[in-house]
């Protein structure tokens, strides 16, 4: 009896279903789908649902485009706050505000930007570690929010910033749930190319061992886990090892395959890994270093890297010639040379004159009167070129690459 009535309950749900379907009434498909499903798992659904939240459509586009959003309830706010000032105090105001965002008197070489995330599960691989392919994912937000930092001038007049390269060099896992920082530095640039190096690190814990030095008997030995192989072994595993020291060295199981040591390596990370130490100087560990390779654009215009950090205000210098230090009320003379070429449009609300400029204006500029030559100072430049050597061949590991595809 009990059976029949089991049966006679199925077939009830399955008609109300198929009604469903046929009358496409899907929120009786999905009214009748819920009801008829155990509440742990409608938890379990909930909570993998919540999980991924970081995944869901959108969220990515969130985090890339947030600080727009933010700048633009910033200028929204400076409105609301001189409404019923005079047309030159919000003027002054705003003048004010914009200037406030540039990297005035800054080390464009040493200038560091810090961006923090997490490692969520929806980033995570099987390994229980941040996936190689989530990298990428996190650097897109990172990167963004550089390169307004860094020339927020720059894209107000039209600008752009094209991604060419990025090159990874992985030296340690993030675990599940840890807390990690993404700090980004320019390491140099040319002409065109722009190199942007980003070190995910994790912050030193504090802890009372700290002080202590735990010894290690010699000869102690810690019996080896047996490697699962033949039936025991479920799926293959890939993860990065714990040191990169594991990499080089040989082990019970094998020898390992040898990393590519010295300058000769084509992989701009792996050269700029070997500038870094692998601890930072808090005592933050490196997990892993990437290089973007970027340029500047205006429509389809290369702008030369060195005149837009030039006129965001960088400076090789921390002080002026009699030892004042630069900042927005003492800037340096290149800055307020840029200031003068938008200030004439800025109650327009545009910059088309300085964006002439920078398109090709500052070749007219006469040899003697050239302001943004050599602003950036000596030891910027000499810096700059002695990191771009410690990279160099990126584009001939570039074209080696496509020239074997077509092949």
């Amino acid at each position: 009896m009990s059976s029949t009535l089991v049966d006679a309950n199925r077939a009830n749900v399955l008609s109300k279903l198929l009604s469903s379907a046929f009358t496409n009434n899907t929120t009786g498909v999905l009214q009748t789908v819920l009801r008829n499903t155990p509440t742990v798992l409608k938890y379990i659904l909930g909570l993998l649902l919540l999980i991924n939240v970081r995944s869901w459509p959108l969220v990515w586009h969130w985090h890339v485009f947030s600080p727009i959003v933010l700048y633009r309830l910033r200028v929204a706010a400076l409105n609301l706050r001189t409404l019923f000032w005079s047309k030159g105090e919000r003027l002054e105001a705003k003048d004010k505000f914009l200037r406030g965002l540039c990297p005035v008197g800054e080390d464009p070489i040493k200038f560091t930007i810090t961006v923090n995330s997490w490692a969520g599960p929806d980033d995570c691989d099987f390994n229980m570690h941040l996936s190689n392919s989530s990298y990428p994912k996190h650097l897109d937000w990172a990167r963004f929010r550089a390169a307004l930092r860094l020339c927020p001038t720059f894209f107000r007049a039209g600008g752009w910033i094209a991604l060419g390269a990025t090159h990874f060099k992985f030296i340690r896992e993030i675990p599940m749930f840890a807390s990690f920082e993404m700090r980004m530095n320019l390491v140099c640039w040319d002409n065109k190319w722009l190199y942007l190096v980003v070190r995910f690190v994790t912050p030193k814990k504090k802890s009372k061992s700290d002080d202590k030095t735990r010894a290690v008997p010699d000869g102690d030995s810690t019996p080896e886990k047996p490697i699962p192989s033949g039936d025991s072994a479920h799926f293959p595993t890939l993860h990065t090892p714990a040191q990169p020291s594991d990499l080089n060295s040989g082990s019970a199981s094998g020898s390992a395959t040898p990393l590519p040591q010295g300058p000769s390596s084509s992989n701009p990370a792996e050269r700029v890994a070997q500038m870094f130490p692998s601890e930072e100087p808090d005592g933050a560990t490196v997990h892993c270093i990437s290089v973007s390779v970027q340029c500047f654009k205006i429509g389809r215009m290369t702008i030369p890297p060195g005149l837009v950090f030039t006129c965001e205000g960088f400076v090789g210098s921390p002080t002026d010639p009699s030892g004042v230090p630069y900042s927005l009320q003492n800037p340096p003379l290149h800055f307020v040379k840029a200031q003068e070429l938008q200030r004439p449009d800025l109650s327009k609300g545009h910059l088309k004159t300085f964006q002439q400029f920078l398109k090709g204006g500052w070749k007219d500029v006469p040899e003697g009167e050239r302001w943004f030559e050599g602003a950036l100072g000596p030891s910027v430049d000499e810096r700059r070129k002695r990191n771009l050597e410690a990279i160099e061949g990126v584009s001939a590991g570039m074209q080696g690459a496509m020239s074997a595809m077509v092949r």
